[in-house]
């Protein structure tokens, strides 16, 4: 089942553009600040139009043993609506074995340098992404997934012991070359 959409991604590579992404926005939310909150949550300007985001979240009950991470994509057209298929996923199980979803995988790939989760559960420290720079999306996503200027933002849910913890919202700009 899964060939489809790669069948697809490969056909729409012979004619993709590449893009420009630059980050607009970023909104972190601890829903339970006994559980985490967020120390850091920004974006740095490197030049007037590379970006860079830093989070850092300080976690108080570890270790973590189980986590569920859901990601929308969504693009600005009245309002942010949804783009592209919704990925909901156990990251410990997806951490064991990444290439069993093509798509997570790929969207993995684009911060998974900047980033001390790169590991399977138990997660027992921080977790941080560190400078990641809006050129890891544009040669890991964009060159892939033929996709029109405008505005977007990357929907981010995530839960440990069936309960919500965190939300983070990452809004950008995407500019055909």
């Amino acid at each position: 089942m899964w060939r489809l959409p790669v069948f697809v991604l490969w056909i729409a590579l012979q004619s993709t553009s590449f893009s420009h992404v630059t980050f607009t926005n970023l909104k972190c939310s601890s829903l339970d600040d006994k559980f985490m909150e967020f120390a850091t949550c920004q974006i740095k300007a490197v030049n007037r139009s590379h970006k860079y985001l830093d989070i850092y979240t300080k976690m108080h009950q570890l270790p973590i043993n189980t986590a569920w991470v859901k990601v929308k994509f969504m693009k600005f057209d009245n309002g942010y609506k949804p783009f592209f298929i919704d990925l909901s996923y156990d990251a410990c199980k997806f951490m064991r074995n990444k290439k069993k979803h093509p798509i997570a995988f790929m969207f993995f790939r684009s911060f998974v340098n900047n980033t001390n989760l790169n590991h399977t559960c138990p997660y027992d420290h921080d977790i941080f992404v560190d400078k990641l720079y809006t050129g890891e999306l544009e040669t890991e996503f964009s060159r892939l997934i033929p996709i029109p200027s405008g505005d977007y933002a990357i929907f981010t849910e995530w839960s440990s012991e069936n309960t919500t913890r965190c939300t983070v919202r990452l809004y950008m700009k995407i500019f055909q070359k």
